[in-house]
């Protein structure tokens, strides 16, 4: 038994004989399922052919044998009715046939004694009832009439076949019955087919379950763990080595066992072959980085002693790649005390191993002798038994040998790792020697490369002289005659552009003149009149129609402000600003600064303070005018905005520092500093630049809150930039603001710059501070200067009209002054004025009554208007000027044009001097005590 066993223990149960087990189970209990099946469906259809074959039967013959029956009751009755003998057929034809249908039915019943016991009886009924009928058809085919008739008074036949039909009726319904319990029967059979048949199907599914769960689990679970170990083989970058060091463990004895042995002979190798290409990429990552064949030869040596575990290693790379080279000692790994010295340091091809290994380039592996090499650690000391020696080839070219000794015996995979190392080595040796190559001849190159360029340049150039030479030669009449062109649209367009600018100018210039002139004429009179009625010389008007004249003249005098405003900001926009440089008394600027704004900060009920600081020289050069225009305009603002608290005025000297962050232009210049202070509103910081634009109130809005024009800030930019200085502020909401003017000290010799700009370029030159319009005081005549000189103290120290009358113009008492003028407002203004102080005042209302005025009566001075009908004042004044006897005759130019060429033009057609409109009573008396002075002397 032992012996019979043991081979049917290790018999092969393949896997066709398991599916073949399965499917030989499955067909029996399909077999033993159809004998069933076969063997109810029998009895089933023997049921099935009693209930159609026997019972139907049955009932059909006793429905027959009662026809028959019916049929000779039938028959009988009608022969015995009619006497006729057709009637007797079915009679007969019944009598023939109903012993042979009952003998058929008892036949078919006798196995249901009952029910042949019934049918007994039925046959007994109906003899006994042919006995009785029979003797009836006898006498009526006699003609025996009373028989017939007895008969029929008894008629015992019909009881007899009434019986009848009771004794068929009780039979079928027997036979009915059993007919029910037979289906009935039938149906239990079918139900008891059919729980068979599912129980059979179940056990037969459960059975072929339970075989085909065992046969696919026996082949299935070797399957999965050859997928998992082929899965992991592909997933071995992601997964690691410990993946591909997983083993299918074989149980079964069939085909899967082989594929599992298949597949573990695959994940040896497998792994092998990644163990190997991982080894040679961190290798050949390595090599990659290094740039010598010192570096590279160390890199080889450690990488492969470290990937093969081989404690000693040695390389020998050749020496010249060329032909006759040597295998020269390169790098080494786990050298003994000693040993460097013993190895040799170089190899001819097939000079010992390594010289052999070279010639032939094949990898060798040797059994190493006694006392060859000894390899020390820590714990002693061993030598290594096999020792592996690798060449190292680049397209068929020993480049280098490799040799490693170890303990054990290197593998085939170890020996093929070396082997596709090697040529990664190779590959890394020809890069190393390529570059070294490639670096030498770069050299060569770069010294050749700057010789022959030194050469190529001088060639070059001279090259390009000849073809300089050549293409100017070429292309001087095309040039030329292109120049030509170009410079004859040039001079067309630039023709066509400067009619432009000066039909511009002109228009400009003419509107702001219009403008002017039609602003002041009808404001000269206004002013002069409200200020005369505000006075009251005569005591005739209340106190309330003062103060009514006094608006008046403060309304004037605010749209005189606007207009010079106006017109400055175009003189600024045009950059024909003048600026006259004198020398400016600072002691006296305080004072004149305080007496023009303590009358307004008194009626305000601000308190107002003006302090010069001690460092402050008594004299600076620069433009007074437009300095106090300037100071003028910050404290005008500043009491403005300020409700309550102080508005003061500090002038000092501005510190280095400050002149060297605002103005380092004019570093070693003396630079004061004027800082208007308030305890106003204050600006926001993001208004603040918004303040300086051409109509923005001091709240940065164009909201008009705080009235004014928002001209005075931007203005008064323009002009210290005019001054070449500087305006800056610093201002907090609700706190305050501090407006600072940096303004230099100027040289007299600053020479006058009469710039005659475009004007659109006027307003980006007057940003530029250096820019400055200046007039030397040198070219001032001695009226002038004492002209300007009584203008800036009649601005100083406004005087009333009437003190300006009984002061100085009492003092020409008698003289004679011509006005002339087409506009009887002015006319009449001038003459109340005049009169006022005693001076005959005669008036022509254009140049050519002036004209005849003059030849007729002689006059002292003239007051000529400018723009009349007939005969304007230039021309008046050109005619004057053509008589001897009115050659010295002081001739006074006023006009409502304000422009800087409207001055000249009035000079120049012969005005002694120019006033504009709205006339300053001030400025005009001062302008008659010059030339009336003149007029004198």
């Amino acid at each position: 038994m032992a012996t019979a066993s043991n081979p049917l223990s290790k018999r092969r149960f393949t896997i066709r004989s398991k599916i073949i087990s399965g499917y030989a189970v499955i067909l029996t209990c399909l077999a033993v399922s159809i004998l069933i099946v076969f063997a109810q469906l029998s009895a089933v259809q023997r049921e099935t052919e009693r209930v159609t074959d026997h019972d139907i039967a049955v009932q059909n013959l006793t429905y027959t044998i009662e026809k028959n029956i019916l049929d000779m009751e039938t028959g009988q009755r009608g022969f015995i009715i009619t006497g006729e003998d057709n009637y007797l057929e079915p009679y007969r034809s019944g009598f023939a046939q109903w012993q042979s249908n009952f003998s058929l039915l008892l036949g078919m019943m006798e196995s249901n004694s009952s029910q042949t016991k019934a049918l007994e009886l039925v046959y007994s009924s109906v003899e006994e009832w042919l006995a009785i009928t029979m003797p009836v058809i006898d006498s009526k085919q006699r003609g025996d009439q009373d028989a017939i008739t007895e008969f029929y008074a008894v008629d015992r036949g019909k009881q007899n076949m009434d019986q009848l039909r009771g004794m068929f009726d009780a039979f079928r319904q027997t036979e009915q019955q059993q007919v029910v319990q037979r289906l009935e029967k039938l149906d239990q059979n079918n139900q008891l087919l059919q729980t068979s048949l599912i129980s059979l199907f179940l056990f037969s599914l459960a059975l072929s379950g339970i075989f085909a769960w065992a046969i696919s689990r026996s082949i299935i679970r070797t399957l999965t763990s050859v997928t998992d170990s082929i899965t992991g083989m592909t997933e071995a970058d992601t997964s690691g080595k410990e993946q591909l060091s997983t083993r299918i463990t074989v149980t079964s004895h069939d085909e899967i066992a082989d594929l599992a042995m298949a597949t573990n002979r695959l994940l040896d190798d497998f792994e092998g072959r990644s163990w190997m290409q991982q080894v040679v990429l961190e290798l050949g990552g390595k090599l990659q980085q290094t740039s010598t064949r010192e570096d590279t030869s160390e890199v080889m040596v450690a990488g492969m002693a470290e990937a093969l575990q081989a404690p000693y290693a040695v390389l020998y790379v050749l020496d010249s790649f060329k032909s006759g080279g040597r295998l020269r000692l390169a790098a080494s790994v786990a050298e003994e005390p000693g040993l460097r010295a013993s190895l040799l340091p170089t190899f001819d091809f097939n000079e010992g191993l390594v010289g052999r290994c070279a010639a032939e380039q094949r990898l060798r592996q040797y059994e190493m002798p006694h006392d060859y090499v000894k390899v020390s650690s820590g714990l002693g000391s061993a030598q290594p038994q096999h020792l592996l020696l690798v060449p190292i080839v680049y397209e068929n070219r020993v480049m280098a040998v490799l040799e490693m000794a170890r303990f054990s015996s290197f593998s085939e995979m170890e020996q093929r790792l070396a082997a596709e190392a090697a040529e990664q080595l190779g590959v890394a040796l020809h890069r190393v020697h390529i570059a070294q190559e490639i670096k030498s001849l770069l050299e060569e190159s770069q010294s050749m490369t700057e010789e022959l360029q030194m050469q190529a340049e001088e060639l070059q150039s001279q090259q390009e002289e000849l073809s300089a030479s050549n293409e100017q030669l070429g292309r001087q009449v095309q040039l030329s005659e292109e120049k030509s062109l170009r410079l004859e649209q040039i001079q067309q367009e630039l023709t066509i552009y400067a009619a432009e600018l000066e039909r511009n100018s002109r228009y400009k210039n003419e509107f702001m003149a219009n403008m002017s002139h039609e602003l002041r004429t009808p404001l000269n009179s206004m002013l002069i009149l409200s200020q005369m009625l505000a006075e009251n010389p005569e005591r005739n008007l209340s106190v309330k129609e003062e103060e009514f004249a006094r608006v008046i003249h403060s309304a004037g005098s605010d749209l005189l402000t606007l207009i010079n405003d106006l017109l400055d900001l175009s003189k600024i926009e045009a950059g024909k600003m003048e600026v006259a440089l004198e020398p400016v008394n600072l002691s006296e600027l305080p004072d004149l600064i305080y007496s023009a704004f303590r009358g307004h900060a008194e009626r305000t009920g601000l308190e107002f303070t003006v302090i010069r600081q001690m460092d402050v020289p008594d004299l600076m050069v620069t433009d007074e005018q437009r300095l106090m225009q300037i100071v003028k305009n910050l404290l005008s603002n500043a009491f403005k905005f300020t409700s309550a608290g102080e508005v003061s005025l500090v002038i000092s000297q501005a510190s280095q520092e400050t002149v060297e962050k605002l103005l380092p232009k004019r570093m070693g210049t003396t630079v004061l500093s004027f800082e208007v202070k308030d305890t106003g509103i204050g600006i926001d910081p993001a208004k603040q630049e918004l303040i300086f634009e051409a109509f923005r109130q001091a709240d940065g809005t164009t909201s008009r809150q705080f009235g004014g024009t928002g001209l005075g800030l931007s203005i008064s930019r323009e002009l210290a930039s005019l001054l070449q200085g500087r305006l800056t502020v610093q201002s907090e909401p609700g706190v305050g603001s501090i407006f600072t003017l940096y303004v230099p000290s100027l040289h007299k010799e600053t020479r006058l710059h009469d710039l005659e700009l475009a004007e659109e370029a006027g307003l980006s030159w007057s940003n530029e501070s250096d820019h400055t319009l200046v007039l030397p005081p040198s070219e001032l005549s001695d009226e002038e200067k004492l002209r300007s000189q009584l203008e800036d103290r009649s601005k100083q120290f406004p005087a009333a009209a009437s003190e300006v009358a009984d002061s100085l113009l009492s003092s020409y008492y008698g003289r004679r002054v011509l006005v002339v003028d087409d506009d009887i407002r002015n006319v009449y203004s001038l003459t109340s004025f005049l009169e006022k102080g005693g001076i005959e005042v005669i008036s022509a209302n254009n140049g050519s009554e002036a004209l005849e005025i003059l030849d007729a009566v002689p006059c002292d001075l003239v007051l000529m208007d400018m723009m009349m009908p007939v005969m304007d004042g230039y021309e008046a004044i050109r005619q004057i000027r053509t008589h001897p006897e009115h050659h010295n005759l002081p001739v006074i130019a006023i006009t409502a044009k304000a422009m800087p060429q409207d001055r000249d033009l009035c000079l120049q057609a012969g005005a002694s001097d120019y006033i504009t409109k709205p006339l300053n009573l001030d400025q005009l008396n001062s302008l008659l005590e010059v030339w009336m002075l003149r007029k004198k002397v």
